[in-house]
């Protein structure tokens, strides 16, 4: 057990990133900040209805899923410093300014073109991860956990700020979080990691097939997509689910939440080690349909049982749920860095992204809708569609018998 321990403080992130993950983990503070507030900022403060309120997110989902991929391949032709930089400062521009702007449709191109800068800022950073020198999953783990640190912390620091409902205080927690972006504009400007450098040869892992192919991403980002569906269950679904179909206090909600940032820190570079190779990988990719979808009976069964029980279950989904979000994470990381040769990182982290955006922006409104209509076909139709996305994960690499070995 000790021997565990002293291994694990040993870990160290992979070399040349520490200046992007620190750089990371300020970002995060102030995005967590920004998404746990600005729901409520549009209602109470800007005096939006709901509809409208909920399509200022949808627009920041929507731009963010059109810019990834000629992000990504502005990338690939060696302009990710450049336009992550310029992405990063727009961003920073943009942020503090939708603290300032009241009118309804001013405000939504705001969010829609923050929501956009965000993404593309997004896609260079990854890009950048994926082709750092050593480890490219250790490298996306490492951001993820500090990423989940950063959101907490953020959370955290909302509280202060939801309690004020004051203008002022939006306008200047939203300023300094408009600062998280220039610390990442600036780390953007001075760094040099291995993504989209022009005349880099097209290295790729040996059992490896083929060059940039439409088809694998398409299936990459449509599998992402449905994948990435443990984000809304537990952002959206989670919390309607308790308030409106069980009978324990909503304050367990906290716990749930506190639950599933705790794995998900713990936990996420060990899972991350099983996804070093393309079978790996996909296992993982493929494996997070089935912890999911377990998450999603189990919260189905929760309207039917005694209050102890409902608790029982609750928790039980939450660790299911956190198991197919660590699994999806490492399986969709692995991909991207496995199919990419040196040259294609930004289009393959851009097809990540554009899966992810998607859901983000229509997950909720679709899956939500769709247990509030059918509290019991809607689980079982969710269940169908994450059987959907783990088949065709299985589209995003070639069969071994066609694998082409090459020697690095």
């Amino acid at each position: 057990m000790l021997a565990r321990v002293a291994a694990a403080a040993r870990v160290r992130p992979p070399e040349r990133t520490g200046a992007l993950l620190s750089a990371t983990l300020v970002l995060s503070v102030g995005k967590g900040a920004f998404l746990a507030t600005v729901m409520v900022y549009l209602l109470q403060i800007v005096g939006l209805t709901p509809l409208l309120a909920t399509a200022g997110l949808t627009l920041w989902g929507a731009a963010s899923a059109a810019v990834a991929v000629p992000t990504g391949l502005l990338v690939d032709r060696g302009r990710g410093r450049a336009v992550g930089s310029v992405a990063a400062v727009c961003a920073a521009l943009l942020v503090p300014l939708s603290a300032r702007v009241h009118t309804p449709w001013a405000l939504l191109l705001v969010l829609c073109v923050a929501g956009g800068f965000d993404s593309a800022g997004n896609v260079v950073r990854r890009a950048m991860l994926a082709g750092a020198g050593g480890d490219s999953v250790k490298a996306l783990a490492w951001a993820r956990t500090v990423t989940n640190i950063g959101f907490a912390l953020g959370a955290l620091c909302s509280v202060r700020l939801l309690a004020s409902r004051s203008p002022s205080a939006y306008e200047t927690a939203y300023l300094l979080i408009g600062g998280g972006y220039l610390v990442m504009a600036a780390c953007f400007a001075t760094t040099s990691l291995g993504a989209g450098r022009r005349g880099s040869p097209s290295v790729r892992a040996p059992g490896v097939v083929g060059a940039r192919s439409l088809r694998t991403a398409g299936a990459l980002a449509a599998a992402t997509g449905i994948l990435t569906v443990h984000t809304t269950l537990l952002s959206t679904v989670l919390p309607l689910w308790v308030t409106r179909h069980a009978s324990v206090p909503v304050s367990v909600l906290g716990w749930l939440v506190m639950l599933n940032s705790l794995i998900a820190v713990g936990g996420q570079l060990a899972v991350s080690r099983r996804a070093a190779t393309r079978e790996g990988a996909l296992r993982c990719f493929r494996n997070s349909a089935v912890w999911t979808a377990g998450c999603c009976l189990l919260l189905g069964l929760v309207r039917f049982a005694p209050t102890g029980w409902q608790v029982v279950l609750l928790v039980a989904a939450t660790i299911a749920l956190t198991g197919g979000e660590l699994l999806e994470a490492a399986g969709e990381w692995g991909l991207s860095a496995v199919l990419a040769a040196a040259d294609e990182h930004g289009f393959y982290q851009s097809a990540c992204v554009l899966g992810e955006t998607t859901q983000g922006a229509a997950g909720p409104l679709l899956v939500a809708g769709l247990v509030t209509a059918a509290p019991v076909a809607g689980w079982i139709v969710l269940v169908a569609v994450l059987g959907a996305g783990r088949y065709i994960a299985g589209f995003t690499t070639p069969p071994p018998h066609k694998a082409i070995a090459i020697d690095s």
